[in-house]
Order: C-alpha cells, then structure tokens, then sequence
C-alpha cells in the first residue's frame, strides 16, 4: 500500500474520531441544557455508541505498528511505546482533572448540587477532601462504566467523561498481550464471533470490563486487514446502503435501550447491545475503505475535529456546565442559542487545551520514548 494511501486512511479514521467526539458533544448540550425538556429522547444522539467508536479506532490505530513489525519478522519499541502512550494520556488526563477540581469547587461556592460540585466533599474535613481528589485522578483502579463502579455504587467525577480514560489506559498497558494473541490468530472471523460473544455475556450479566475491554480487540482485528479493507472500492449505492444499515443498527439498540419499545427481556436488550458493538465496528471498517465515507472523512473540517477530539471530550462537560449557569446569569435563555453558544465555546476551548496541553504532552512523548529507545 503507498504512502498516499496510508496517509488518507489515517486521515479518515481521525475525521471518524472526530465525527464521534462531536456526537458526544451534541449528546451532552441538549441533555444539559435540556433542550427536549426533561424527558426528552436524549438517548436517540448516538453519545454512547460515539464511545464505543472511540474504543475501536484505539485499537486499530494502537496495534498497526505493533503488527506490521511482526509481520516482517521484526521487533517493536514496546520500551519506548509505553512511555509515550502514559505521557501522552496522562498529562492531558491530569489537566483536565485538575481543571474539574477547580471548577467543582467553584460551583460548589456558588451552591451548586451539580456532579462537578458534589464528586469532592469540600465541606468535609482536610481528610476527607484529600482522599476525594486523589480518586478523581485514579482513573486505573476506580474505574466505572459511567453510571456505577464494579460493586454497582455510583461513582461520580468532577469531569464525566474521564470514566472512559480508564478503559483506554488498561487497552494501552495490555496491548502488547494484545497484540501476541489475535496476531496468531489465523481464523479471525471465528475470533470476532468469540470476541462478539463475550460482549454479550458482559451486557447479559452486567459486568462491563469485559465489554469495554473486548471492544479495543475488535479494532485489532481491522488493523489486521487494513491492506484488504483499504484496497476495497465499493460501489456508491452498496457504501450508502452499508452506511445506512450500519447507522439503523446504532439506533435500534439505541432505542432499545432507552425503553421505546417497551419492557424487554435481559436476554434481548444484550442481543440489541451487542449489535450496537458490531455495528461501530462496522463503522470502523467502512471508514477505512476506499470510498465516499473516506473521502467525507478526510476532508478538512473532520480533519479539524479529529485533531482537537481529545481535548474536546476532556474538557466539553465543564464548558457545558459553567455556560449553563453564567448565560442566563447574562440574559441568554434561549435554550437553542445557548446550544449554539456553548458548541462553539467548546470547540475554542478544545482548540485552546490542544495548542496549551495536548500538543506539548505529545512533543514531551515522543521526547520520553526516544530517549528510553536510545538508552535502549
């Protein structure tokens, strides 16, 4: 595969990235600001499977070298990979923390009973308080599916959406055992069914490591076939029909999920959820075809929101959170203007973490894992 076609892929997995953070994004304006009302069909904003998305594209982009150099015989940098990954997370993660401690205190000030304001005991003794932000930066051992912990309490961040960077970072540390299991693996549908099948026990019984995890080795499983997925041109009709399905699948487990059709049974709920699984790793390996969802990915605009998509998911819910109390506090009320306002305030201040935190956190990477490779 040429250098042009490399690079074009990457570029549409970055839009794809992107194009989810913003899912996410839309998700959590219109539920915060409640735009539908209170009871609105929030759940229909694919947020969720947005996440999911984010989990598989780790997993293709994550294992790409690992298997090309095990595929010519060759040997990995696992040394400096695991530098560079935790400095590359981290130092944003631990940013963006910070930045949620301080704006939980201040809204905790101002009398606010919000989630931010109530994750850290501030009325509490110096104790107490401690221990409280010293979890919120604990994101490998508390960790949660974004609605309780492994015992089934809730367990609550000053900034929501960090409960999936604990995902990410367990992927990134097991990524070499990863990595040496699905690359011998020489019958990978049989392995994709084996790894569908073990998200739907996760979703039937309720323990979701296993899920969350599993998801990550669906995306190993595409970077295995990358040549093959990205040398196919499927006709425009068959790409849009795919997309189609592919996006009805996100939305009926979606649906299901949120009780539209009615009461249903463990049994299919886990059914529909896991769909939804398959579904956005369908929707991995459609963006990494040669076609038109390729093409719409790589264009600049995606481009754009694949390149800030980190820092927007670090710091979105406490842009959305300050702007909900300070624009009617100015006279702005109107929930569809605040929406308009509080999208745009996102993706300046996405754009201003990036170029303040992310960037160098990812020059300060390379620098640590070159310099560990070297003394290597």
């Amino acid at each position: 595969m040429g250098q042009s076609s490399t690079t074009q892929r990457i570029h549409s997995l970055d839009g794809l990235r992107g194009v989810a953070c913003l899912a996410v994004l839309l998700l959590h304006v219109a539920m915060m600001l409640e735009l539908w009302g209170p009871d609105g069909a929030y759940p229909l904003i694919p947020g969720t499977p947005a996440v999911v998305i984010f989990f598989v594209l780790s997993g293709v982009v994550l294992s790409i070298m690992p298997l090309a150099r095990l595929r010519a015989r060759g040997t990995y940098d696992w040394l400096g990979y695991y530098p560079r990954r935790v400095v590359r997370l981290g130092v944003p993660l631990v940013a963006a923390v910070a930045l949620g401690i301080a704006a939980g205190y201040v809204a905790w000030r101002m009398g606010s009973t919000g989630r931010s304001a109530t994750a850290v005991e501030f009325a509490g003794t110096p104790q107490q308080v401690v221990h409280d932000v010293l979890m919120q930066f604990d994101v490998l051992f508390f960790v949660s599916d974004d609605t309780q912990n492994l015992f089934g309490d809730p367990l609550v961040r000053v900034n929501s959406p960090v409960w999936s960077m604990s995902w990410e970072l367990w992927f990134s540390l097991t990524l070499p055992l990863v990595v040496a299991c699905l690359a011998r693996i020489r019958r990978d549908g049989i392995a994709a069914v084996g790894i569908l099948a073990g998200i739907f026990v996760s979703h039937w019984c309720g323990y979701f490591p296993l899920r969350l995890c599993l998801t990550f080795w669906l995306g190993v499983l595409l970077a295995k076939h990358l040549s093959e997925l990205s040398a196919q041109r499927p006709p425009v009709f068959h790409e849009i029909v795919a997309l189609a399905v592919l996006l009805g699948a996100v939305e009926l487990a979606q649906a299901a999920q949120a009780g539209l059709f009615g009461p249903l049974d463990a049994l299919a709920l886990a059914a529909l959820q896991t769909l939804l699984n398959a579904a956005c790793a369908g929707l991995v390996a459609l963006a990494m075809t040669d076609g038109i969802v390729r093409r719409a990915l790589s264009t600049r605009p995606a481009r754009f929101l694949g390149t800030v998509s980190f820092s927007l998911y670090l710091t979105h819910a406490l842009v959305i959170g300050g702007l909900e109390v300070v624009l009617p506090a100015i006279g702005i009320t109107d929930g569809w203007v605040q929406a308009c306002v509080v999208v745009l305030a996102c993706l300046a201040c996405a754009a201003a973490f990036w170029r303040l935190v992310e960037r160098p956190a990812i020059e300060l990477s390379r620098r640590v894992g070159n310099a560990l490779g070297d003394a290597a």
